[in-house]
């Protein structure tokens, strides 16, 4: 996968980023006649999470482009004692479509990447074409949320401090600490409900790669830190100001089976958006967990093609689709063959 390299608040990094097409799983360059959609995504888990957006037949008509940020994923850098939040986020990724010398692009924003998308609006009103929020969090992190991140994180802590003398009693302790990191995000994610295989799936490569990059150092357990608590902890509520630069169509999704996040709290997003003079915000209740793009992407896919063809007054000539697929006519990902090394991920398998 490419990288580009730009300097950070926290020094330099050196970000992973996939591009798809109509004719291509990866590439590093986009087709410019074709609508852009950048997938920003949050914690847990970096772009592979939306592999069922970008297998999607409709969304690849466009060209589709995810970045893994800071801590997660291929991108390499050190966060250091810097301040993480998704404000530095949204620098970053502002920083990372001027390298790449992007056009205007629709934004997908999942959970803690729609702070960083509307961030980045603000911050770069002229380079954003639309807003789709799926899942967006409280303004700050609420207390019970917050104390299941903490939670989480102690039993990291615990698998990755681990220094048992006996082998097999490390590898049963180490064993009993995933099972539970895992229960935990999965329970924020998508409510411990095993029929979405899928998402399990999804979150066992992250956990992983989890492993790589957070753990087997005091530096890398710090970095976990940064990322899996910070980020959402000292986030702050967008700015009036910021939001009221916005003047592109802003569209929020709720997940109803969402036990993390209330209908509230994007009611709430909602009326500061429409306050600080946004016109064009539509409030919408789809199907699916808090990663509702994960276990029941169908409805949310459609609303996000919808979006991004209504923004283009003139007719889109769709593009044949050529990219290689699995026997079963499945489009491959950058992600689907890493996805299927480390987990028990089938793509032709569609029962969620």
């Amino acid at each position: 996968m490419p990288f580009v390299n730009i300097d950070t608040s926290s020094g330099p990094f050196s970000f992973s980023y996939t591009i798809a097409t109509p004719s291509s799983e990866s590439t590093a360059h986009i087709v410019p006649q074709l609508p852009t959609v950048l997938f920003l995504h949050s914690g847990y888990v970096s772009s592979e999470v939306f592999e069922f957006q970008f297998s999607d037949r409709h969304l690849r008509e466009f060209n589709l482009i995810a970045i893994d940020m800071r801590g997660y994923g291929l991108t390499k850098g050190e966060i250091g004692d810097a301040k993480y939040t998704p404000t530095e986020s949204a620098q970053d990724v502002d920083q990372i479509l001027a390298k790449l010398n992007l056009p205007p692009c629709h934004v997908f924003g999942l959970s803690n990447g729609c702070n960083t998308a509307l961030e980045l609006t603000g911050l770069s009103p002229d380079k954003i074409l639309s807003l789709t929020l799926c899942s967006p969090l409280s303004a700050e992190e609420l207390e019970d949320v917050a104390a299941g991140r903490l939670e989480v994180f102690h039993y990291w802590e615990k698998m990755c401090s681990n220094t048992t003398a006996s082998q097999s009693s490390r590898e049963e302790f180490d064993q009993e600490m995933a099972e539970e990191v895992l229960n935990g995000a999965s329970q924020l994610l998508y409510n411990l409900d095993k029929s979405h295989s899928h998402a399990e799936a999804v979150l066992a490569h992250a956990l992983r790669v989890s492993q790589r990059i957070w753990a087997g150092t005091p530096e890398k357990i710090k970095q976990s830190h940064k990322t899996a608590i910070e980020w959402f902890l000292k986030r702050r509520a967008v700015p009036s100001d910021l939001l009221a630069k916005i003047k592109v169509p802003v569209h929020i999704i709720h997940c109803r089976e969402d036990i993390a996040y209330s209908i509230d709290h994007a009611n709430e997003l909602t009326e500061r958006l429409e306050e600080a003079g946004v016109q064009d915000v539509t409030l919408h209740q789809l199907p699916g967990a808090h990663y509702g793009n994960l276990t029941d992407p169908k409805s949310i896919n459609s609303l996000l093609y919808d979006t991004v063809i209504a923004c283009h007054p003139t007719p889109i000539e769709k593009p044949e689709i050529t990219a290689p697929t699995t026997p079963g006519g499945i489009l491959l990902t950058p992600f689907t063959s890493m996805l299927m090394e480390n987990s028990q991920f089938d793509p032709e398998d569609v029962s969620d």
